[in-house]
């Protein structure tokens, strides 16, 4: 509630929108954070810290042809350990002689000696640091697979409203970690370690444990961004909140990535509404523009060829079909969707 996307609406500075086939890779030098699932419905997870020596990649949610329920450690997972050396990124500077016990305690914990069970003390310990340790607790606990601990600890991050952001820690020390998630099948988005960050990485546990409302209700706490915005849009869709989705993204062009996606995600919701044409005039824009990403642009199609068959028009249907069989025959939905065709 509250979100509304113009067509002249600007990603802001620090927020990179992108789709790929292969998922995510290591971000660096970028301040900022990143939720991802891929087109092939993976949730992948990155924590880093440039300058610290650290990097985590790790897969939340397997593909759509696994069983949604499957158990964390059993899907496949990549995790790595790196230093990498980047122009014109400092390494953090250690704490002053008289810093603050719990600055130093947090400095080592997180930096100079790792030892990521410590920042829950750190957080017990000292109660005014406790939002910021729950945070990189939280974050933590995700790039170990330990979803029920991340949960706890960034719900009381993002229930304490303070944000990390904003923390003379993070400014000082680690101006350039990064998370890295994707906030739609499609589209992942960087955002810097703040309330936001927390709130999206929450939502999607959330979503992954079939707790859409809380999703939902979580993301509509967090301040209109357009990366907000997608996520919303996207959990909207997913729980058939479709008026809500179609009143988000009114007047939308597809003039990027994001953009487009929103406008599948409208014109799956005008279908579902029976808006049928109008449906397809918002697929419409995706489908004819070609620099839109092949992800995007096939998704596009196959909710317009669900949309001929729910018109009863299999022949366009089967066009649209085929369209993306000929560029990926192993396309999610593509085989229900020829399955009911020919039925």
């Amino acid at each position: 509630m509250g979100f509304r996307i113009r067509k002249t609406f600007q990603v802001l500075p620090g927020v990179r929108l992108t789709v790929s086939k292969s998922g995510i890779g290591y971000s660096v030098g970028v301040r900022g954070a990143r939720l991802t699932r891929t087109a092939r419905g993976q949730v992948i997870g990155t924590v880093g810290i440039p300058g610290t020596g650290m990097s985590y990649v790790k897969t939340l949610r397997g593909s759509k042809k696994a069983p949604r329920k499957t158990a964390p450690a059993q899907r496949a997972a990549a995790a790595e350990v790196a230093a990498p050396e980047v122009e014109g990124i400092p390494a953090p500077p250690e704490p002053a002689l008289f810093a603050p016990r719990a600055e130093k305690r947090l400095y080592r914990a997180l930096i100079s000696d790792p030892d990521p069970a410590a920042i829950a003390e750190i957080g017990a310990d000292y109660p005014e640091w406790a939002p910021l340790c729950d945070t990189l607790d939280g974050l933590l606990a995700y790039r170990d697979e330990d979803f029920d601990r991340a949960e706890e600890a960034l719900a009381a991050a993002f229930d304490s409203g303070r944000d990390a952001a904003r923390h003379p820690f993070i400014r000082r020390y680690a101006p350039y970690a990064s998370v890295e998630l994707e906030l739609a099948p499609g589209v992942e988005v960087m955002l810097p370690i703040s309330r936001e960050a927390v709130g999206l990485t929450l939502a999607e546990l959330y979503q992954y444990s079939d707790r859409l409302g809380l999703a939902i209700e979580t993301v509509e706490q967090l301040e209109p961004t357009f990366s907000a915005a997608v996520s919303l849009a996207e959990l909207y869709s997913e729980a058939g909140h479709h008026d809500e989705v179609v009143d988000m993204t009114n007047g939308l062009t597809a003039e990027s990535d994001g953009h487009a996606l929103l406008l599948v995600l409208r014109g799956r919701a005008l279908r579902e509404l029976d808006y049928f044409e109008a449906a397809r005039e918002a697929l419409k824009q995706v489908v004819n523009k070609r620099t839109i990403d092949v992800e995007i642009r096939l998704r596009a199609l196959l909710e317009r060829a669900n949309t001929y068959l729910a018109e009863n028009k299999p022949g366009y249907a089967r066009k649209d079909l085929e369209r993306i069989l000929a560029e990926d025959a192993g396309y999610p939905g593509l085989a229900e969707a020829l399955k009911e065709l020919n039925g």
